[in-house]
């Protein structure tokens, strides 16, 4: 996982849509048994803001935008189906998002708006990730292990969290979707 540098006056945070159980101890103990170090301290989500800094004197800057947001959304489904993976480009295989992709590019796309129009790495895929930085032959078992995954939920909202020295994300505020269904 990259953390960014972070200077005295800044903190790290990130958004997530936290995977729900039972899928979400399924994924996250899958991780760890491919040997991913960051299994213990991630449980299985869908990235929308990877680790960012953001300063602290703008906070409420941050939760004001991020409930804006939410309020503008309504719930919608998303479906896990199947492996893919970023190599060459990242040692990372995922459980893709089939249904719900767009609604997910939209919402990152609104959150990276305002206080959060940040400079990216990487063009946003929604996935899980369920290992990283482990050997090509263990990457491949991954893929292979779990590309029948399937899980489907209607996602309410999506959760900030700190992200700390480590990588361990502790949630600070969720944002429920409050936009009346069409």
């Amino acid at each position: 996982m990259h953390l960014p540098p972070v200077n005295e006056d800044e903190e790290l945070i990130g958004l997530v849509i936290a995977v729900p159980e039972p899928w979400m101890s399924e994924l996250t103990t899958r991780r760890v048994e491919f040997g991913d170090e960051h299994g213990n301290q991630t449980p299985a989500h869908i990235t929308l803001l990877p680790p960012t800094p953001i300063k602290k004197n703008q906070r409420a800057e941050v939760f004001e935008h991020l409930q804006s947001v939410a309020s503008s959304c309504c719930p919608f489904k998303i479906e896990l189906r199947g492996t893919g993976s970023f190599r060459p480009v990242s040692p990372v295989v995922y459980i893709d998002v089939e249904a719900g992709r767009h609604n997910l590019i939209e919402l990152e796309s609104e959150i990276r708006t305002g206080v959060l129009d940040v400079p990216v790495r990487f063009e946003f895929h929604p996935h899980v990730t369920i290992a990283q930085q482990v050997p090509d032959q263990t990457l491949d078992s991954a893929e292979t292990a779990c590309a029948d995954f399937h899980a489907q939920w209607t996602v309410q909202g999506f959760r900030l969290d700190r992200v700390t020295p480590d990588g361990s994300y502790v949630s600070q505020a969720l944002f429920n979707f409050t936009a009346p269904t069409a």
